[in-house]
């Protein structure tokens, strides 16, 4: 009995520490991606440096964000960024100007938090 005790409050310890809320993304990787605001369309294959890659990548995987919101994107200022993995879509993300981002494996708009750089990134290339 004390020893299912333990394990339930190791367990339910486990779950605080390493987060049960869901607030970041899947991890990806990616050996290039295509860009795309408003008309435009950058296709990266075979244009991009792996360092430029690995860096939009970076800054991916490290997106966290506090929750859903019901702000809008504003698509006049967004980006849309498709990353590519062996040949397969290994994630995408719609962001705008003012952080506001939407996942390709989501439903839901989502605020970045701020010290993430992504779409400063992706508008410079």
């Amino acid at each position: 009995m004390r020893k299912l005790l333990f394990m339930s409050i190791m367990l339910i310890v486990f779950f605080i520490v390493s987060g049960c809320n869901n607030n970041s993304v899947k991890q990806i990787k990616a050996d290039y991606f295509d860009i795309e605001f408003g008309q435009s369309l950058y296709e990266g294959y075979n244009k991009v440096d792996k360092e430029t890659v690995q860096s939009l990548v970076k800054a991916y995987n490290q997106i966290e964000y506090s929750g859903q919101t019901n702000e809008e994107i504003n698509y006049d200022k967004a980006i849309t960024i498709t990353f590519i993995y062996n040949d397969q879509i290994s994630g995408a993300l719609v962001i705008d100007d003012k952080g506001i981002f939407h996942l390709s494996d989501s439903a839901e708009n989502y605020q970045i938090e701020s010290n993430n750089d992504i779409y400063e990134q992706a508008i410079e290339i």
